[in-house]
Order: C-alpha cells, then sequence, then structure tokens
C-alpha cells in the first residue's frame, strides 16, 4: 500500500467535499489510511472552522487520537504548531530539535534539518504572521519503516506563492506558474543571495536528485508533484474553499544523500518546467 504524495493531498480534498456548511465534525471515516499530508491540511480545517468532532474509521481513530494530542512515537514527531513570533522560533531551536527526532537514515541528519528549516522560513519571510498574512502553520513527519520512506509536511494558511508574487509585483500566467517560479531560484525577499535563505530549489534538489524522493507543492490552485527530473506534473486544481496558503510535503527513501553541498551550491537551472496546455485536476 503506498500512495504517492498527491494521492494523499486528493484525499484531504475528497474528505472536505463532503464537509457540510454549518457542522461542527468532518468524516475522516471512508479512509483506513490517513497520512500527513492529508491530516496537515485537515488539522488547518479543523482550527479555522473549531469543529469539535473527527470521525475516524477503526484502523485510524487511536493515530488521529494520538495526533491531536500532539504525541510523538518511535516513527512519528508530534505535529508542531509554528510560533508566529519568529525569533521564538529561533530561540526554541525547533526545526533542530525536529529533526532530532526523526531517523537520519532518511537523507542525514543535516538534510534533514536543512528542509524543515528552509520550508519554515519560507513562512516567516514570505507570510508573516506577525503581519497578519497567515493564522496557522504546522509541520509534522511520520516515518513508513516497512515501506522504508519517510513524510515530512510543512504548511501554512497565508498568503500562497502566488499571492506573494502578486504583492512583490512579479508576473506570473497562472498559480502554476508562479509554482514553477519559485522553484527557480526566484526570491521575493531580496535580489543578494546572500541577504536570504538557500531557496526552494535546494530543499527540491536534495530531496529529489540527492535521495531519490519526492515532492509535493500546493499553493493556492496550484500543484506540482515530483518524482523524478523527468517525471513530474503541473495541476490546476479546483479546491476553492476548501484549500488556503502553501502546502510542501517531500517524501524521503531510507538513504543518506551524498555529496549535499555539492547539490546545494549552485542553482544549475530549473528542469521542472510548466506547460499550461498540461495541466488539469
Amino acid at each position: 500500500m503506498k500512495h504517492s504524495l498527491y494521492d494523499d493531498y486528493k484525499k484531504f480534498e475528497k474528505i472536505m467535499d463532503n464537509y457540510e456548511d454549518g457542522s461542527e465534525s468532518i468524516d475522516t471515516s471512508d479512509y483506513s489510511y490517513l497520512a500527513p499530508t492529508t491530516l496537515i491540511p485537515l488539522l488547518c480545517n479543523i482550527n479555522k472552522y473549531n469543529l469539535k468532532k473527527i470521525h475516524t474509521h477503526q484502523n485510524t481513530e487511536k493515530y488521529v487520537k494520538e495526533i491531536l494530542n500532539m504525541k510523538s512515537t518511535l516513527t512519528r514527531t508530534p505535529y508542531m504548531v509554528l510560533p508566529h513570533n519568529e525569533k521564538d522560533r529561533q530561540n526554541k531551536e525547533l526545526s533542530h530539535k525536529m529533526a532530532l527526532r526523526i531517523n537520519e537514515d532518511y537523507g542525514g541528519f543535516y538534510v534533514l534539518r536543512h528542509i524543515i528549516s528552509e520550508l519554515t522560513n519560507n513562512i516567516y519571510n514570505h507570510t508573516s504572521f506577525e503581519d497578519g498574512y497567515a493564522n496557522q502553520g504546522y509541520t509534522y513527519a511520520q516515518e513508513y519503516p516497512n515501506l522504508k520512506m519517510l513524510d515530512i509536511c510543512v504548511m501554512d494558511d497565508g498568503l500562497s506563492i502566488p499571492g506573494r508574487f502578486k504583492k512583490s509585483g512579479i508576473e506570473f500566467t497562472d498559480e502554476c506558474h508562479a509554482i514553477e517560479k519559485a522553484i527557480s531560484n526566484l526570491s521575493t525577499v531580496s535580489k543578494n543571495p546572500h541577504e536570504r535563505g538557500n531557496g526552494l530549489w535546494t530543499t527540491v534538489k536534495l530531496v529529489v536528485e540527492g535521495n531519490k524522493g519526492s515532492v509535493l507543492i500546493v499553493s493556492d490552485k496550484g500543484c506540482l508533484h515530483i518524482n523524478g527530473i523527468e517525471d513530474y506534473k503541473y495541476k490546476v486544481l479546483h479546491n476553492k474553499n476548501k484549500f488556503k496558503g502553501t502546502l510542501i510535503s517531500v517524501r524521503l527513501n531510507k538513504n543518506k544523500v551524498q555529496h549535499v553541498y555539492d547539490l546545494m551550491e549552485t542553482f544549475t537551472g530549473n528542469p521542472y518546467k510548466y506547460n499550461k496546455n498540461e495541466g488539469g485536476s
């Protein structure tokens, strides 16, 4: 049983399709398996709509309860609610502490810390809580020992990549094109590479090229699912009123990334080109 990251996200959309406005509960009972890429956007909506009850399949009842109680196990970290103040996050070394909880056989400790740090930095740099652009941010990791894979999901309910580009005056044709630009070393923070982070492209490169893993980026209606340099697909989603913000999930295989610094050293171009005629839900 191996679902793709995209399958896991679409499961979230199907669950929200059955949610009735004004209801105090959400029903996940059709699904015996819930991955981080399904659960984290659900958590955002549970808090957004102040839902009191989650109906679960018998196979996931204990799992969902433990997650909501923020319990960790040998194979998962508790989901982390990102503090609204960036200095508070840095002082608590949250990215470092989360990476320490994860089996470093998945990519290596430095790679794990880099991925978590870069993806959370993006939230604070581009859709600040303190400026009122986002209300919620989460990170969560789950290991699947039998499948020898690890999922990490980071999400915020803020501006989204297209929203941030609009605010910064960066032109794009649609939401998928905005994602292509975001992984092309384009920054809305600074044109000086010494004044900004390593960028989303380093995470994609470490995961896909270094670990032979996969990446899912969902931002507003745009979606990019990457399984390899020549195995990727952009999709325009019909997720209005279901999803807000940006979700980035990575799936790592149980092997350490070699030549980490060589992979990160220089941006050599974005191989994941968007063709608008190929988009579809």
